[in-house]
């Protein structure tokens, strides 16, 4: 059966299984649950606002972590690999749980890896109930610890003409939201949610004007940096990312982050940056240099159809 890991010790529990109690923290599909579980258990997150499956419920093997607003579903790929059949099985019992929030909100929005979405498309191809609006590859990346505590002991100051400040969400919230790329397919109070309860920074000139910053994912991940046009190419989007993912370092939470494929001149730069780090999957499970090999990482946006439309 699918089981309901949300609640404080089942939580504990499922994190110490999939972790091996903690030996695999190093692990990046194990990043997500580590920061949520991290907020969760300190009550950074609203009750009810983040649901956490796993299938099977004695025996996990796939996760499902379910932000109920939209909802937002992300998907954790096994360290061992995929089973096709346990997959199809976990993951339609995802959708048809997902059913009334589906119908209420019109849309699913989906993140995982690209294994998940071929099977999401392959569970269509009898019954089509959604119709895709955006798809997209992600290279996913990450600070190990040594960079960690790189970032944990540097010491930044802002360029001339700029100051590091903190997100004032009364004030900054309209302007951050208008050029949020994800607002037509998320409600507002998610932004608003991210804001008010995960880590976030912003970069602003001398007199005050917000002019750059970044924000934690409800996933985890650092997330939606954004440089307003008059202040580009001076430097404060790469502070931004650096002073957010120290505050998570400091914090011992996990820091990374997915960059889209398409997005040349970031993934150049972080593949450039000597703090980040490219994630390897692991071949049939085994923990080498030898059987790592590169993953990518899925966005996904559906518009729903109800089976009266269909």
């Amino acid at each position: 059966s699918l089981g309901d890991f949300t609640a404080p010790d089942r939580l504990r529990e499922l994190v110490d299984t999939l972790t091996d109690g903690g030996r695999h923290n190093h692990r990046f599909e194990n990043f997500a649950l580590l920061n949520i579980s991290s907020w969760i258990l300190a009550d950074g997150f609203p009750k009810g606002h983040m649901r956490i499956f796993a299938y099977p419920s004695d025996d996990p093997y796939y996760v499902f972590f379910i932000e109920e607003s939209n909802p937002h579903v992300q998907v954790r790929p096994p360290t061992a690999g995929h089973n096709s059949f346990l997959l199809k099985e976990s993951l339609s019992m995802v959708l048809k749980m997902l059913t009334s929030d589906l119908e209420k909100h019109g849309q699913l929005l989906l993140e995982t890896d690209k294994t998940v979405r071929a099977m999401f498309f392959e569970l269509q191809s009898d019954d089509a109930q959604f119709d895709t609006v955006y798809s997209g590859d992600f290279y996913p990346y990450y600070m190990d610890e040594e960079q960690k505590e790189k970032i944990v002991q540097m010491e930044f100051e802002a360029p001339e003409g700029f100051r590091i400040a903190a997100v004032d969400i009364a004030r900054d919230y309209d302007k951050m939201h208008a050029v949020w790329p994800y607002r037509a397919s998320a409600t507002p109070e998610s932004l608003r949610f991210r804001l008010e309860n995960l880590p976030s920074v912003c970069v602003r000139t001398e007199d005050g004007n917000l002019a750059s910053w970044e924000m934690s994912h409800a996933f985890g991940q650092v997330t939606h940096l954004y440089t307003l046009e008059p202040y580009r190419g001076k430097g404060i989007g790469l502070l931004a990312e650096d002073l957010l993912a120290q505050i998570l370092a400091r914090n011992e939470l996990q820091v990374y982050k997915y960059v889209v494929d398409t997005n040349v001149a970031v993934v150049k730069d972080t593949m450039k940056h000597p703090l980040w780090s490219a994630w390897k999957s692991l071949k049939n499970g085994k923990e080498s240099d030898e059987n790592e090999e590169d993953i990518m990482w899925s966005f996904n946006i559906f518009n729903y159809r109800s089976g009266k439309d269909n």
